[in-house]
């Protein structure tokens, strides 16, 4: 479970039900700043009973909190649809240039990354030098 993953999470539900903070720890019986720190990153272990209450306001789980749905993922325009297609291109010919021995999950998970680490640096393809440099941190060494 991820720490970023239930402040981003917060953030979002927060705007989705159009609350302010102070809205969200009123409705949670929480005190001030609770959820306000826990954005911010200054509250890194909030209580379980904290992250209840917040759960119940929103009538999700705990575990909820923690965890990305895949639909609040943007749907792939067809410029998307181009980059993945020469992402995964890329990457696999990287993997047989170094002839790794990988899993279908670690191709897809080495994918998943150039794509998203290319679409945040507005990139038109991806960089061979961080494919290079990706394979030879996780995967040089088996």
């Amino acid at each position: 479970m991820s720490y970023t993953a239930l402040q981003k999470n917060l953030e979002k539900l927060i705007k989705d039900h159009n609350y302010q903070i102070a809205d969200l720890e009123r409705k949670a019986g929480l005190r001030k700043n609770n959820i306000y720190n826990i954005i911010k990153g200054i509250s890194k272990k909030p209580s379980a009973e904290l992250l209840q209450a917040v759960a119940d306001v929103f009538d999700l789980t705990v575990k909820d909190l923690f965890t990305t749905p895949t639909s609040s993922y943007p749907s792939l325009t067809s410029e998307d649809l181009d980059l993945l297609t020469t992402v995964s291109q890329q990457v696999i010919a990287e993997i047989k240039t170094q002839q790794l021995k990988l899993s279908c999950i670690d191709v897809t998970s080495i994918i998943s990354e150039v794509f998203n680490y290319s679409v945040e640096s507005k990139l038109p393809v991806a960089d061979d030098k961080f494919i290079k440099w990706l394979l030879k941190q996780k995967y040089s060494q088996r």
